[in-house]
């Protein structure tokens, strides 16, 4: 297996490939272009591409919409306004009495449009429309609603009694009646929208409004109830607040009597003190009178000089100590009037001095009297602090006591005021709920609308037909441009071979050699190809080759990875233009399994290549000319081998090619596919170059790159991928794609030129040239 070198210069590849004498020839390569990014006309040229599943989605789901939609009934819808006002109504009601009113506007607000929707609400305006007697709600609507289906009883319109809540016509009704009621608040506001659809105008408005009326009597009836609850509990609650209130005023009495002495008590206690009070300063002014007496200044004394008889006996000593003093100076002592003088002055002198002592002692009498009076008035206040201390620590419980009878009384009253307005509220028939706008006869119905569901399933069939466009796109994994081979196979995309009949006629015309008669020659080989186009896509093919590598590959594998795939026509067509420059071509049909390139260039199959290796046919008697083609020759198959890969392993093989190389300018071998036998990894080892033929819109990429993959594994060099048998009326070829791939112009007799074939002959190197 021969080696292949890759070394990587300026974006181009370079290979070291077997020649001709058995040495290596360098050839360069130009390398693949990197994936490019999606753009918009790409998407739109899927959905060319695709445009039968999106018309044919389209038009499914607008039929079954416009069928859907005229087959609908007509629905009328009546609708209301109502105001709900989240204030507080000005009544009483439970929720207040038991402090549970929830004050969230926005939770008052959803629970009200719950209770619009509520099954009691439903079920009370049913009842009283009787609407469980019209076949429009007694009827249920299986599958999507498409069948109507009555229940076992139907309700009798001339029965007057009311109707069985557990039978199936009346179920249905309740289910059928919430389906066809809407409730829509008004954003931002106290408004709410409710809505009714029927069949029946009038019915419609009638339910609506009816719908209405029971709303606001239901919550009428809810705030009764509420306010007879609170009556009744308020009563209940009264009769045990007025015992215990009674119970608490009795005990504080009961206390108040047992602590009458504590008013006495303060009361003692403040005489007391102010007595005590009186006593001190008496003390103090009496204390002061006694220090005179004990310093002996009985004369300083306060009552000293107003003592009448003190002064008196002063004046009268002082009247005798005279008359003494005046005896005394003319007689002697011991006259008998001045003895007699003498005595009195001393009498008096003596009354005089008692009178002093008896005011003296009355001082301390006094001041002893004073002390000994503060000093019980003291003691008495002391007892009586004791006693009013000992009374005070009895009033803490009685101010308890006092503080629970207040709350009794003031939680009595309240209740008393809360029952008697609960009893007002009872006969007040106040309304939070306000309509606004009464439910009117519709004038036409509002369903179905016939316009809007048509833009509808235009809109959506677009939408989905692209979308399963997009995946059967991703779904599609089969080659169909050459932008897909370059991205997904990484490898060169070298033509693409548009759908061609044989010879450019039908295929029901196409000439065929009837099996087992020998084959006889033709005017032209049966897969030449002669219309314009395709001619001018397999020298587009044959250009692509020539200028894929320096120097050309002069012996060619033309394989494929599945049977099937038009190697066998692409190499006798891709011979042809090759012989149309002057070159001399062989084409050697190497596929000893199923060998088909005799049919395709019309000659006999034989004596064959398998024969040449055995030695029994020389080379030169096995290469036949391809009819109406001048320089293309062909080497059939011949007998089909029993062990072809046994056969292509021989040296013989490689001389024969080897051979054929130095006599012919160009060799095409013609293989089985890649993944079938190992023929085609065998014959790679043996030729310069090989070329992938990929059946567009057929062959998934996956295959082709574990073609590519054993080839590679077999160490060949690939030049590229063909496409063939490519429908170019498809998305990706036709509209924009018809420029990217084509010219735009009708081909013609004279449109491959001498001068374009002289071009090719250059590229190709300068072997001649011949008009195609």
């Amino acid at each position: 297996m021969p080696n292949i070198e890759l070394s990587t210069r300026d974006d181009s590849q370079s290979l070291i490939l077997p020649g001709p004498t058995g040495v290596r020839d360098r050839i360069e390569t130009l390398d693949v272009a990197a994936e490019e990014v999606l753009h918009l006309l790409d998407y739109w040229q899927l959905i060319r591409k695709r445009r039968w599943t999106v018309l044919a989605t389209l038009l499914f789901v607008f039929m079954t919409t416009a069928i859907g939609t005229l087959k609908q009934k007509p629905v009328y819808e009546g609708r209301i306004l109502l105001e709900i006002n989240p204030e507080e109504p000005s009544v009483v009601n439970f929720s207040q009495v038991v402090g549970l009113e929830n004050r969230d506007l926005d939770s008052y607000r959803e629970t009200q449009y719950k209770e619009l929707e509520s099954r009691t609400l439903q079920e009370r305006v049913i009842s009283d429309l009787k609407l469980y007697r019209y076949s429009e709600f007694y009827q249920s609507h299986p599958f999507l609603g498409l069948f109507d289906v009555n229940p076992d009883k139907i309700p009798s319109p001339s029965d007057p009694r009311p109707a069985d809540p557990g039978s199936q016509a009346y179920l249905n009704s309740v289910g059928n009646f919430s389906k066809r009621l809407d409730v829509s608040p008004v954003r931002r506001s106290n408004l709410v929208e409710v809505s009714f659809e029927s069949y029946d105008a009038k019915l419609a408005a009638a339910v609506a409004n009816k719908l209405a009326d029971d709303y606001r009597y239901l919550s009428l009836d809810k705030k009764w109830d509420e306010a007879s609850k609170a009556r009744e509990w308020l009563q209940g609650q009264l009769v045990g607040l007025k015992a215990t209130l009674e119970d608490s005023e009795d005990k504080l009495q009961n206390y108040a009597q047992a602590t009458e002495r504590e008013n006495l008590a303060n009361t003692k206690l403040a005489e007391i003190q102010e007595e005590y009070t009186k006593a001190q300063a008496d003390r103090y002014q009496k204390e002061s009178v006694y220090g005179l007496v004990k310093s002996g200044k009985t004369q300083d004394l306060p009552g000293f000089a107003a003592n009448g008889l003190i002064q008196n006996l002063t004046t009268r000593l002082a009247e005798a100590d005279e008359d003494y003093s005046d005896l005394s100076s003319r007689f002697k002592p011991e006259y008998p009037k001045a003895i007699a003088k003498k005595k009195q002055v001393d009498s008096l002198q003596r009354e005089l001095d008692r009178q002093k002592k008896i005011l003296a002692q009355n001082v301390v009498d006094d001041y002893q009297v004073a002390m000994a009076r503060e000093k019980k008035l003291a003691e008495a206040v002391d007892d009586a602090k004791k006693e009013v201390n000992e009374i005070a620590s009895k009033t803490i419980q009685y101010n308890i006591l006092k503080r629970d009878v207040d709350s009794n009384r003031s939680l009595y009253d309240g209740l008393l005021q809360k029952m008697k307005e609960a009893q007002i509220s009872a006969g007040v028939t106040a309304s939070n709920i306000r309509v606004v706008d009464a439910a009117e006869v519709p004038r036409g119905p509002s369903k179905p609308r016939v316009l809007l569901n048509l833009m509808l399933a235009v809109v959506l069939g677009t939408a989905l037909g692209i979308g399963i466009a997009f995946f059967q796109e991703y779904l599609d994994n089969t080659l169909k441009t050459p932008e897909e081979v370059e991205s997904l196979l990484r490898l060169p995309s070298l033509g693409v071979i548009q759908s061609f009949p044989l010879n450019g006629a039908e295929e029901s015309k196409q000439p065929k050699l009837p099996a087992g008669q020998p084959e006889q020659e033709v005017a032209l080989a049966p897969a030449i190809q002669t219309h314009a186009a395709a001619l001018e896509a397999f020298r587009s093919l044959r250009t692509s080759i020539l200028l894929s590598a320096h120097p050309v590959p002069r012996c060619l594998l033309i394989t494929s990875a599945l049977p099937g795939e038009g190697k066998t026509t692409t190499v006798v067509n891709l011979g042809a233009t090759l012989a149309s420059l002057g070159s001399r071509v062989v084409i050697v049909d190497c596929d000893m399994r199923k060998p088909s390139c005799h049919r395709s260039a019309g000659v006999a199959n034989r004596p064959g290549f398998v024969r040449c290796l055995t030695g029994r046919v020389e080379l030169a008697q096995a290469i036949l000319p391809v009819p109406g083609v001048a320089n293309l020759s062909i080497i059939p198959c011949g007998p089909v081998p029993p062990n072809p890969a046994e056969v292509l392993s021989s040296p013989a093989a490689n001389d024969l090619l080897r051979r054929l190389r130095a006599q012919f300018d160009y060799v095409l071998v013609d293989s089985p596919p890649v993944l079938s036998v190992a023929d085609s990894r065998i014959l790679a080892t043996l030729t310069d170059a090989a070329v992938l033929v990929v059946r567009g819109y057929s062959t998934p990429y996956q295959i082709v790159r574990r073609a590519r993959s054993l080839l590679y594994g077999a160490g060949a060099r690939i030049l590229g991928v063909t496409l063939n048998a490519v429908d170019m009326r498809k998305g990706e070829y036709g509209f924009g794609g018809f420029y990217k791939y084509g010219y735009g112009y009708e081909y013609g007799a004279g449109y491959g030129s001498p001068a374009e074939e002289s071009a090719d002959q250059d590229a190709a190197g300068g072997t001649g040239g011949a008009s195609g």
